[in-house]
């Protein structure tokens, strides 16, 4: 009688699935690096370094406390 042979998998389909996982992983590995994160922010295609911005929201925060003082004024009863 002939020994039996049971094949769960052939070695070129195996050599296949690795080579995949190891592009896949590469692949992942090239994105997550240029898109890592770093100290600059991209707003509408401008770069704009965190000290820009953190002064940007300053004069608007005083602006707009600007604004709230005169309409407060503008309610006082005398």
């Amino acid at each position: 009688m002939e020994k039996l042979k049971i094949k769960i998998f052939e070695w070129k389909e195996l050599q296949d699935v690795v080579i995949n996982i190891l592009a896949l992983i590469g692949l992942i590995f090239v994105f997550s690096s240029i898109f890592s994160c770093d100290d600059d922010i991209f707003i509408g295609g401008y770069n704009r370094d965190m000290e820009e911005i953190h002064y940007q929201m300053f004069e608007v925060d005083s602006l707009i406390r600007t604004i709230q003082m005169e309409a407060d004024s503008l309610n006082v009863k005398k």
